[in-house]
């Protein structure tokens, strides 16, 4: 089951495989997780301020998040944690309230109980074995990756590396000869690897599926290695008062003088860090960015286990130089992202150096993109510049501020596209922007989430089919090329003919592949009336969740509530594009040139004929023929 051999009817851990290794799986759950969720509760349990009514949102909002992410994660994982979240759901009954200081206190050291059990070996164990019945048994793809997302957050949080776990785990499903004698190796299985030949290393080890199933359950369980993390960092329009200076576990260096030393024969290279002089291992000296006024730092994090040392020492790197200069107002050193990074004075892994502003995302292809949208939309603005009104200006600006929240961190590009919704929900309705979300752009939100589901199982079609034979992939290239079609530089998914075409698409796929699974849940979720109506309201959920959840940040960074990172993020994406949604149509509406609420009501009335139809029970392809 190794790579190159052709899969005609393959086993369901042939599927396994393949989805743990579908990178797809960082954007497949649009969910806030369980560890996620647990650290949203926990940061308004310890909230230092006095409960008041008008926090009273926020705290429900973490509260159905909590809720939603228990009922979320698979029945195994669930059942070990059964003492722990019955302590918690007691201890938290009649919250949120004021004059509850006592009672917040147990509920937070229940919550914090629960979060350390979270991420025990055990519940590893079980997180594993729901992962392992969901994809032997019949759930669907979003379940499935819903729990390998589940697993891979709690291996970061227990000090494990879940992208190396990963690739172990991938490597021991496929049978590899060489993932298998590593992995026992680990494990304590055996004392010494056996000798491999290059031809070895692309064979099968012979190992029977439960002896695979068994090493992978024991892997994911595996404590982490504890070992000494130094991790390498680069800053941009910088200098220092000598050429090597040291600020307890960080010490920086001149790169000039570095570069020149790490060499073999530079006169100060016994000077240098073990990790540089180690004759046994490799270190990447070279690629330090080659700039003027470039300044490096080594960052040791000591021994430990880190499941993201990279992240960790950045921080710290990152920590030391803006404290140092604060508040003086200048821009000074910039930090480079990438890195190099070592364990136990052996070269572990790099990363690429450059600056964020830096676009190495094929320039000229922006450049035409650009070029394109002005031929398209340039004639139909330009006759408005000579009157330019205050209207124009003012979407204008509020155009530059959304073009600069795709930049920005979420925490401040969520404070700007908030604050284009204000400006929307005035102008459009007269409403509180959440108001205006539900109002305007609920049900376009839910349908763009169909379509965007759909159109992924037709621009996908023919993906991934290395493993199948020439048949196969033939056939799903033949479907693929009916349903995409490429216009210039852009492309066109016809969504009708994408569901029409799940049946034989899933006629195609082998039925262990995630190609199968994946098309198979989508006609699932198409096959009548009721299905079509679980989906439309599983989707309103979320949106409910979501937008709550995005007020609750919104509020909390206004008035310094409590706002965890995860949450922030979950939300990022959804608020930039509902600014973006809102200002297409206000712009529209300016070029046409009619009332901002007119194109506003135009989208919605459209959208909510599609969601009566959808709710009605009528054939999904003919919702979308009346648009």
């Amino acid at each position: 089951m190794f790579f190159g051999e052709l899969q005609v009817d393959p086993p369901w851990t042939f599927e396994l495989a393949e989805i743990l290794n579908d990178r797809r799986i960082a954007t497949e759950h649009k969910e806030l997780g369980f560890p996620a969720a647990l650290d949203q509760l926990e940061s308004w349990l310890g909230e230092p301020r006095e409960y008041h009514n008008r926090h009273r949102l926020s705290w429900l909002a973490a509260i159905s998040d909590y809720e939603f992410a228990v009922q979320a994660t698979g029945p195994a994982y669930r059942r070990g944690l059964r003492t722990h979240l019955n302590s918690v759901r007691q201890a938290m009954a009649g919250l949120p309230a004021k004059d509850a200081d006592q009672q917040r206190a147990q509920a937070l050291a229940a919550l914090r109980a629960l979060a350390q059990a979270a991420s025990s070996s055990d519940q590893l164990k079980y997180a594993w074995m729901d992962i392992v019945d969901s994809v032997s048994g019949a759930e669907t793809y979003a379940v499935i990756t819903a729990r390998i997302s589940l697993l891979q957050n709690l291996l970061e949080r227990s000090g494990r590396r879940s992208s190396e776990a990963t690739r172990t785990l991938v490597g021991v499903l496929r049978d590899r000869r060489v993932d298998v004698q590593m992995a026992r190796l680990t494990l304590g299985d055996i004392e010494e690897p056996e000798p491999l030949s290059p031809r070895d290393v692309t064979a099968r080890a012979g190992a029977a599926e439960a002896d695979r199933l068994s090493l992978c359950a024991r892997i994911v369980a595996t404590p982490p290695r504890q070992a000494r993390h130094v991790v390498w960092h680069a800053f941009a329009k910088a200098r220092l008062a000598g050429m090597v200076q040291s600020f307890g576990p960080i010490t920086l260096y001149d790169r000039e003088w570095f570069v020149g030393n790490a060499a073999a024969d530079g006169p100060f290279h016994s000077q240098l860090p073990p990790e540089v002089t180690n004759k046994d291992s490799f270190f990447p000296a070279d690629s330090f960015p080659d700039e003027p006024h470039v300044v490096l730092a080594r960052v040791d994090l000591g021994t430990g286990a880190y499941a993201n040392a990279p992240a960790e020492s950045q921080l710290q790197a990152r920590s030391i130089i803006l404290a140092s200069t604060f508040p003086e107002g200048y821009r000074g050193w910039e930090i480079y992202e990438g890195y190099i990074h070592t364990i136990d004075d052996a070269w572990a892994g790099t990363h690429a150096f450059h600056l964020t502003e830096e676009d190495f995302a094929m320039p000229y292809l922006r450049m035409d993109a650009t070029a394109e949208r002005l031929n398209r939309m340039a004639p139909r603005i330009a006759p408005h510049l000579p009157r330019a009104s205050s209207d124009l200006a003012e979407i204008v600006d509020a155009i530059g501020w959304w073009k600069a929240s795709g930049a920005q961190p979420p925490l401040p590009a969520i404070v700007l596209d908030v604050r284009i919704l204000e400006l929307l929900a005035t102008r459009v309705a007269a409403l509180d922007w959440f108001d205006y979300l539900d109002h305007f752009h609920k049900n376009a939100w839910i349908r763009h989430q169909v379509l965007d589901t759909l159109a992924e199982v037709a621009w996908y079609a023919a993906d991934g089919l290395g493993h199948f034979p020439p048949e196969v992939r033939n056939a799903a290239g033949a479907v693929r090329s009916r349903l995409v079609e490429h216009e210039g530089r852009g492309f066109d998914i016809n969504i009708r003919e994408a569901i029409s075409a799940l049946p034989e698409l899933i006629s195609i796929y082998p039925r262990h592949s995630k190609q199968h699974r994946r098309a198979t849940g989508v006609a699932a979720q198409l096959a009548d009336g009721a299905s079509m109506r679980a989906w439309y309201e599983s989707l309103e959920g979320r949106w409910s969740r979501s937008t709550k959840r995005l007020r609750a940040v919104r509020n909390s960074l206004a008035h310094g509530g409590p706002v965890t990172s995860e949450a922030a993020e979950s939300v990022g994406s959804l608020v930039h594009f509902l600014a973006g949604t809102g200002l297409t149509d206000s712009l529209n509406a300016l070029l046409e040139g009619v009332s901002h609420a007119s194109t506003h009501e135009r989208r919605r009335d459209t959208c909510d004929a599609w969601a009566g139809r959808w709710l009605a029970g009528i054939p999904a392809a003919e919702t979308f023929e009346a648009d």
